[in-house]
């Protein structure tokens, strides 16, 4: 059952969350209240133990999201009211502080700029419908993009000062390649693609899913030691131990019986 007010849509599909921007109007621009609803939703996806994965996506097939909804900055201004500047970006999980250490996929339906690319990042994944378009225009419109202070990670530095400093669109195709998306479906394809991966990751061992997701974004910046503690420390359920309530017997146990592993 959908659920949700106007702005923000949400379903839970067994242990799947997806999150729909409904902004079609505005090409699905973040606005202050969209910003509250995603963080409450993250917030709610995050502490609910029945949710393993979240797919996150904008409503139509126009775009995903086109950013920050500057329309809304300016009428406020126009009709006398104070200027709404953005929200921060750095260091917030689709415009929320709330972190979290499950598994999420951003399904790519179209326009994806500036704080849209912003809400792909933030996920783990990316899919992208093949009609797509992808940019981090600010400097035409002289914004900031702090966002993207750490594009590095995700791309070579050349192509990230290409997005930044040059501001242009670029195709589907060429997200892909750069290393930004993760696959490129058609578009009538794209939700049926990201429920699959979404499928498929409910099949899997979530601790270790999670512990693994934790290694990967808490250990960029780590030095051989200091990975191998943060290693020991985020897998300390196995080898299976007395007291541990983690289940660290049911895979091995799966492959050598040459079945599918269960896990609750």
């Amino acid at each position: 059952m959908i659920k949700g007010k106007d702005v923000l849509l949400t379903e839970q599909k067994g242990h799947i969350y997806v999150m729909t921007v409904n902004r079609e109007e505005r090409r699905n621009a973040m606005s202050s209240e969209l910003m509250d609803r995603m963080a409450q939703e993250w917030e709610y996806f995050n502490e609910n133990d029945d949710l393993w994965v979240a797919i996150f996506t904008g409503a139509g097939d126009v775009a995903f999201s086109s950013g920050h909804d500057l329309k809304e900055d300016v009428e406020g201004d126009v009709r006398g009211g104070e200027f709404r500047s953005h929200k921060p970006y750095v260091g917030r999980r689709a415009s929320t502080d709330v972190a979290t250490y499950k598994p999420t996929i951003a399904a790519i339906n179209g326009y994806c700029l500036a704080g849209g690319w912003f809400l792909a990042q933030e996920c783990d994944v990316r899919i992208s419908a093949d009609h797509a378009t992808f940019g981090i225009p600010e400097v035409k419109w002289n914004l900031p993009a702090g966002f993207a202070a750490r594009h590095e990670y995700s791309m070579t530095f050349g192509i990230a000062a290409e997005m930044l400093l040059w501001g242009r669109p670029i195709t589907a195709e060429r997200a892909y390649q750069i290393g930004f998306v993760n696959k490129v479906v058609p578009k009538e394809k794209l939700m049926e693609e990201c429920m699959e991966w979404a499928e498929y990751m409910c099949t899997l061992g979530q601790p270790s899913v999670r512990a693994h997701k934790q290694m990967l974004y808490r250990g960029r910046n780590m030095s051989t030691n200091e990975l191998t503690a943060l290693g020991r420390d985020l897998f300390y359920w196995y080898p299976p131990k007395p007291g541990v309530h983690i289940d660290a017997t049911e895979g091995p146990r799966a492959f050598a019986e040459k079945r599918e592993a269960k896990y609750d």
